[in-house]
């Protein structure tokens, strides 16, 4: 019986292969350089998806990408003008009443969680009145120790383009760029770049004001296909520009934006119109047209009840394993620039419910696009993830 069994099995193994068709043959491998090694090389080069499954299976993201998130406010102004100093309602005396942490506290949260947190500001840094502008009808000026409100509430970068660095002339701006340095808070604007690095991803950060724009914008375009040219990962653009108190951008915000964006930037971001204005999306890029006011020390009132209205927005901006800009996406975080009204209390607070949905709507009047809306459970409007190409 054995014998037999053994019989058997040889008989499968060699009549029913034959019997398929099936032959073994040996596989040539090609030589470097022929004409099969370079079409394995084509393939090679094709940009495949890094899972392949079924409709059903779920995609599992790259996970060597990095992501980088910035947060941005409006228009920070430490301290008030010369007359107002010493009124029991002026910004620095609620400095003195409240201290430093008070005024930023209810962002404390994002500004922590964040990489890097952006502020216009909007007012020289200075002990000294000497250089005073005194045609301007408004001028802001605040003592170096009030820098400390930006340290301990984890904001490390200013943009100083803005049509109040000049209020004290050119000794206000040096003093204002000298005081910064002092408290290792980073600062850009006009001919000042400055380039934020982390975990190998640098990202140049860029500032003009409007009149300066075409004086000062191709030097600026030149430096960012240098800057792109030797690595730098992605920049972001910052501008002071637009219409005080107008309900939408002005031609020239559209102008500028999309011109930074055609030199190269990922992101815009505007101030100076004191009011939320919309947002755009150019080229896979966002444009935000104005934050508004933020923390605004040079007004004791809220002027108008558009300009109680602000937004913080938190951009995520995502790389590759290998460094290469392939992503952002947006969250709007409404506020107010106050606790109280018409008095400003200097203290920005977060918003919710019907207030939230009116900063959202405030947005969209000056948006051709639907935004995505508030949402209670994250605390903000998430928007839609926008890829580079």
């Amino acid at each position: 019986m054995k014998q037999r069994f053994l019989a058997f099995l040889l008989v499968c193994l060699f009549v029913i292969p034959c019997a398929l068709g099936e032959t073994v043959t040996a596989v040539e491998i090609p030589e470097p350089g022929s004409e099969s090694d370079s079409l394995s090389a084509d393939f090679e080069s094709i940009d495949l998806p890094s899972v392949v499954g079924s409709a059903d299976t779920e995609v599992v993201p790259d996970s060597g990408n990095k992501t980088i998130t910035i947060t941005f406010t409006g228009d920070v102004t430490l301290g008030s003008e010369e007359a107002y100093r010493n009124r029991a309602t002026s910004f620095e005396s609620h400095v003195k009443k409240y201290g430093d942490s008070y005024f930023l506290k209810n962002f404390l949260d994002l500004f922590e969680n964040d990489d890097l947190t952006v502020i216009n500001l909007e007012g020289v840094i200075s002990d000294s009145a000497s250089g005073e502008n005194k045609k301007k009808e408004f001028r802001f000026r605040g003592a170096p120790e009030l820098l400390n409100i930006l340290k301990v509430s984890s904001v490390e970068a200013c943009n100083l383009s803005n049509n109040h660095m000049q209020d004290y002339g050119d000794r206000g701006y040096k003093s204002t760029m000298e005081e910064l340095e002092k408290a290792d808070i980073a600062y850009f604007g006009y001919s000042n770049s400055y380039i934020f690095e982390k975990d190998g991803i640098r990202i140049a950060f860029y500032g003009l004001v409007s009149p300066k724009f075409n004086s000062l914008f191709p030097k600026c375009k030149e430096e960012i296909a240098q800057l792109k040219a030797d690595g730098v990962n992605a920049v972001v653009f910052v501008f002071h520009a637009g219409t005080e108190y107008g309900k939408g951008r002005n031609y020239l915000q559209e102008r500028f934006g999309k011109a930074a964006i055609d030199a190269g930037a990922d992101l815009v971001i505007m101030h100076h119109p004191h009011v939320l204005q919309g947002m755009e999306i150019y080229n896979q890029r966002t444009i935000c047209y104005s934050l508004g006011n933020f923390c605004f020390g040079g007004n004791s009132r809220v002027k108008k009840p558009d300009s109680l209205l602000t937004a913080v927005v938190q951009a995520d901006l995502t790389f590759s394993a290998l460094g290469e800009y392939i992503g952002q996406q947006l969250r709007i975080y409404p506020a107010h620039i106050s606790g109280t009204y018409p008095q400003s209390n200097f203290q920005p607070v977060r918003v919710t419910g019907e207030e939230a949905d009116e900063v959202i709507a405030r947005i969209q009047i000056d948006t051709k696009y639907t935004l995505n809306p508030y949402s209670e459970k994250d605390g903000c409007a998430v928007q839609e993830y926008l890829s580079a190409e």
